[in-house]
C-alpha cells in the first residue's frame, strides 16, 4: 500500500491527467475516469476565475479563449503551492514572456505585472499616514546624518517599469471604456508608482529621477544612495520637491530607526 504522501502525489498526478498514476491508484475503472474529469474541470474553472479576477485587463485584451488557454498552460507549468488562490499569479507576467501565443503581444507581460502590483497593493497592510511627523523627524535629524537615513515606503507601494504606454493601455481597458482607443506601442513607456490611498489604488506616472529614487528606497538603500541613483537618471532631480510630495501623498510613511 502506498504511503499517504505517495497517494496524494499520485492523486494530484492523476487529476492532472497522468493515466499511469490513475491506473496505479484506481485501476481501469471508467467511473473513476469520469469523476476525475469532473474534479479536473472544476479545478481548471477555479484557476481561470481566480486569475480573471486578478488580471481583468489581460483578459479583456486577449479574450476569454486565449486567456483560459494561457491560464491552463500556466497552471500546468507552475502550479500553485498555496491553498489560497488569491495569492497565486505573481509569476504570470514572467510566464507570458515565454508563452508562444503571446509573443506577438510584447506589452502583455508588463500589463500582467501591473495588474499583479495592483492586486498586491489592494492586499497590503494598513499603516498610519502622518506626514507632519515624518517631516518633523527629518527636520530634527542632524544634517550630516541625513544621507544615512532610510525612508520607509507605504507597504502598498509597487514600481512597474515598461517601455510600453502601460497606463494608457490599462485606462483604455477599464470596464467604463470601450477599449477602442488607438494607442501606439512605440509612443514611449516609463515608470508607474502603484499605491493604495483611502479611496483606492492609484497609478502615478514617475519621472526618471523619481523612479530611480523610489526604487532605491524600496530596495532599502539609504537616502544618500537613493539621491545618487536619482541624479544619475536625471541631473535635474529636485530632492526637496520630490520628498515633500511623496511624504504628503503617503508614499513615504516613516523614517527607519
Amino acid at each position: 500500500m502506498p504511503s499517504l504522501r505517495d497517494a496524494q502525489l499520485g492523486f494530484a498526478a492523476a487529476l492532472a491527467g497522468d493515466a499511469t498514476a490513475q491506473a496505479t491508484l484506481f485501476g481501469a475503472d471508467a467511473r473513476v475516469t469520469a469523476r476525475l474529469a469532473i474534479y479536473r474541470g472544476n479545478g481548471r474553472a477555479n484557476y481561470r476565475n481566480a486569475l480573471a479576477a486578478t488580471f481583468p485587463v489581460v483578459l479583456r485584451l486577449v479574450g476569454a479563449p486565449f486567456f483560459h488557454a494561457a491560464v491552463d498552460a500556466f497552471v500546468a507549468a507552475q502550479p500553485s503551492i498555496a491553498g489560497d488562490l488569491n495569492l497565486y499569479g505573481d509569476r504570470f507576467g514572467a510566464f507570458l514572456t515565454t508563452y508562444g501565443p503571446a509573443i506577438a503581444l510584447p506589452y502583455l507581460p508588463d500589463i500582467a505585472r501591473l495588474e499583479w502590483a495592483i492586486d498586491e497593493a489592494n492586499r497590503a497592510a494598513d499603516v498610519p499616514h502622518v506626514p507632519d511627523a515624518v517631516l518633523a523627524a527629518l527636520a530634527v535629524a542632524p544634517p550630516e546624518r541625513l544621507p544615512e537615513a532610510r525612508l520607509v515606503l507605504d507597504p502598498s507601494c509597487r514600481l512597474v517599469v515598461s517601455p510600453y504606454p502601460l497606463l494608457r493601455i490599462w485606462r483604455a481597458n477599464q470596464a467604463d471604456r470601450d477599449g477602442d482607443e488607438p494607442i501606439a506601442l512605440d509612443e514611449g513607456g516609463g515608470a508607474l508608482l502603484v499605491r493604495r490611498d483611502p479611496p483606492g489604488v492609484v497609478l502615478v506616472p514617475l519621472a526618471a529621477g523619481d523612479a530611480a529614487w523610489l526604487a532605491a528606497l524600496a530596495n532599502g538603500d539609504a537616502l544618500g544612495v537613493a539621491i545618487d541613483a536619482a541624479l544619475a537618471a536625471d541631473v535635474a532631480f529636485d530632492l526637496g520637491a520630490t520628498l515633500r510630495s511623496h511624504i504628503a501623498e503617503g508614499t513615504i510613511v516613516a523614517i527607519a530607526a
